[in-house]
């Protein structure tokens, strides 16, 4: 199950910001999948991670560059 949200607002007229939070579970089925990957990292079967990121309207298409913290203040970019 994953679930996300996200706030998007102007800066200036080609730059915008936004704001995300997500949130993801695999329902307790982690430790029924073959080699327990989960277990065998010492991973959670959830997690929720936070955000804020720019967005950059240029000629050439949308940049965009996302920073994303973990509930673990684990820190990395977001793939998306």
């Amino acid at each position: 199950m994953l679930a996300s949200a996200e706030y998007r607002f102007p800066v200036l007229p080609i730059v915008g910001g936004v704001l995300f939070a997500d949130f993801a579970s695999d329902l307790g089925s982690g430790d029924t999948v073959l080699g327990d990957p989960a277990g065998v990292r010492g991973k959670a079967g959830y997690g929720f991670g936070y955000g804020t990121g720019v967005r950059l309207n240029s000629p050439l298409g949308l940049i965009r560059a996302d920073y994303g913290i973990n509930e673990l203040w684990g820190f990395k970019s977001p793939a998306r």
